[in-house]
């Protein structure tokens, strides 16, 4: 079991090594797509290999000719590594409307890179529209039509259901990881943790099931340290850089449950078997649940973050905030009212991919989980 731990690691430490094996064992084609919500069981049943491209810590040396300042870590690191070459494997790219600058380099893109194919994933605005249903499913048509000429191989309506059925799988397995986090925090590291999730991003999908199946179990028995003596519900883009998860833990703390974007938000709402595919996954869209990235005019992620604390017994919410994300920071204030209306601690801490100097980042969590420490005591 250690060793299909230790495999899973040594995905996430070398994505493109991992992508290039099966490229060569397949020969099928390899998608990159960018965050967040994209329907990989379409590309699954074309044949192809979705890897996710959520950047990374490689140091930016072209990508800010091209970028705004402003622009967050996440499509700096994707563009430079597209400058790099680090994607040269990667056949085809998917671009969702996921923000402003996840579309800036999707233009930028297509300007450096004229003949590598790319799609563009333009959600609707409003999921609340009547509209929403029926311009979903057209775009998701569009989808196929790009990936059959992409692939050579046809999507069928079997072909999709074998996709969502495995993925639905996917879906189920981490659900228990992440009940399994809750309930044995000491059965592996807020590292480990991460790993995991990412890993799914770079395996096949059957492939990634067959080992958290057997991993599962034996997690269920191991123990790598004491029992946190503070719960946490993580919240934001996603917790990284990875270190911050290790200081965390080191400071006697713990992740019992997340509303990341790298993370529980993209493995919410099962697709809906009994539906026409293409209809399972527009329906799927429409029933994500509260985000950043989706409008929302009920502003339903304080509650949603509120429920998380209650059913994990969290003792507060962290909320890292990826630098220059502007959906984030606008969700934050009133996050913040609504979580302090409630009586839910809150840290808020300003991290991007690229950064080394932690030291701020442990004071400030170290003196959170001290004062949270001593709320529990008295």
């Amino acid at each position: 079991m250690e060793s299909i731990l230790q495999s899973l690691q040594e995905v996430v430490a070398n994505p493109a090594q991992e992508v290039t094996r099966w490229q060569q064992m397949t020969g099928g084609k390899v998608v990159g797509w960018l965050p967040i919500y994209v329907p990989e069981e379409i590309i699954h049943a074309a044949g192809a290999l979705p890897v996710s491209l959520w950047g990374g810590s490689t140091e930016i040396a072209r990508a800010d000719a091209h970028l705004q300042g402003f622009a967050c870590s996440v499509v700096r690191a994707v563009l430079e590594y597209g400058l790099k070459g680090t994607y040269s494997m990667v056949d085809g790219f998917i671009f969702p409307s996921t923000c402003d600058h996840i579309q800036n380099t999707a233009d930028i893109w297509a300007g450096l890179f004229p003949h590598r194919p790319k799609f563009d994933l333009v959600y609707p605005a409003n999921r609340q529209s009547q509209a929403a249903r029926g311009y979903l499913e057209h775009l998701l048509a569009g989808l196929v039509q790009w990936l059959e000429e992409l692939t050579g191989q046809k999507v069928t309506e079997d072909k999709l259901r074998g996709s969502i059925r495995i993925y639905n799988q996917y879906r189920a397995l981490i659900a228990e990881l992440y009940s399994l986090r809750s309930r044995r925090p000491e059965s592996l590291s807020g590292p480990e943790m991460g790993q995991i999730i990412k890993a799914s991003f770079f395996l096949e999908k059957a492939e990634f099931n067959r080992r958290l199946s057997e991993l599962l179990p034996w997690l269920e028995k191991r123990k790598v340290r004491p029992a946190p003596r503070v719960r946490l519900v993580v919240t934001g883009i996603m917790a990284e850089p990875v270190e911050v998860l290790a200081i965390l833990d080191e400071l006697g703390g713990a992740v019992v449950a997340d509303d990341l974007a790298l993370g529980a938000r993209i493995l919410r709402a099962p697709v809906k078997e009994e539906l026409p595919p293409l209809a399972a996954l527009a329906d799927r869209h429409l029933r994500l649940g509260p985000c950043s990235t989706l409008y929302d005019c009920r502003k339903g992620r304080g509650a949603h973050l509120q429920q998380l604390v209650a059913e994990h017994a969290a003792d507060g919410v962290l909320f890292l905030n990826m630098k220059f994300c502007e959906l984030e920071e606008f969700d934050y204030p009133v996050l913040k009212a609504e979580l302090e209306e409630a009586g839910i601690p809150l840290l808020f801490l300003e991290v991007e991919q690229q950064m080394s100097a932690l030291g701020q980042v442990r004071t400030r969590l170290q003196a959170f989980l001290e004062v949270l420490e001593q709320g529990a005591v008295s």
